[in-house]
């Protein structure tokens, strides 16, 4: 009973010492986290791992493959895998760029060119037209699970 506090080991009313000793036992081990915490912290910091997913290659690719003159997919293969007219796509991204700023493409502090609107619009339609993985996007469109998610949570 060292370790109590003079207040609780003096309590006469058993009832008032037993929540003492839930409190005090309570107050103990969080404080013991909050110091397990603050000394892990300290010693291993933890920093987001930064991937070099060549973004601008990607956006080229989506553009190539689906929405320049002579692009590799024709109209009936875009309606195929995005479930949408190509008008409709596009049509579709330009209000949600004018809406949100998030659609809009915009540069990061390092000074990289972000996401396009139309490999947003493109994460966002395949999540929702097939039911992927927000971490799927990475594999084609290069974009990251968070990007992914923050994409399709923005538009529902």
């Amino acid at each position: 009973m060292d370790n109590f506090p003079p207040s609780i080991s003096s309590s006469s009313d058993d009832n008032d010492f037993d929540e003492d000793l839930i409190l005090y036992t309570l107050l103990s081990v969080a404080r013991d986290m909050v110091r397990e915490r603050g000394e892990s912290s300290n010693i291993e910091k933890k920093h987001r791992k930064w991937i070099n997913r060549d973004r601008e290659a990607a956006n080229e690719r989506l553009v190539r493959d689906y929405f320049v003159v002579d692009c590799l997919y024709d109209l009936s293969k875009f309606e195929e895998r995005f479930r949408i007219s190509r008008n409709l796509f596009l049509r579709t991204a330009r209000d949600l760029a004018r809406n949100y700023e998030f659609f809009q493409l915009r540069w990061d502090a390092r000074g990289k060119r972000g996401f396009t609107t139309i490999q947003k619009c493109t994460a966002t339609l395949r999540q929702l037209a097939y039911g992927i993985a927000a971490d799927a996007s990475d594999e084609y469109l290069k974009m990251s699970e968070r990007t992914g998610r923050e994409c399709t949570y923005l538009i529902l």
